[in-house]
């Protein structure tokens, strides 16, 4: 479970579960600000109920880019960022 290591603890503790049971259909996370997060699966999505804030989004940004945000400027740009080892 890699991926979670990118994302704070209190958010993993609401999303470990639907991800463990699915997590070879699991093909994305949307963590926006002041939305629900969603976890979206080969043939189904799952609505998690709580709003991430900027300074989480912030927080998990400078996980996954390794505090180094402008060497995934282009990423970012297209909208999305693919973490390593999974495309």
């Amino acid at each position: 479970m890699e991926i979670l290591k990118y994302i704070p603890q209190n958010i993993v503790d609401l999303i470990k579960n639907d991800i463990i049971a699915n997590y070879n259909t699991l093909e994305e996370i949307r963590i926006r600000a002041n939305k629900p997060i969603i976890l979206k699966f080969t043939n189904q999505e799952k609505i998690i109920n709580y709003k991430t804030s900027i300074n989480e989004i912030l927080e998990i940004m400078q996980y996954i880019c390794e505090n180094s945000i402008y060497s995934y400027q282009e990423q970012i740009c297209n909208g999305y960022i693919n973490l390593k080892g999974r495309t």
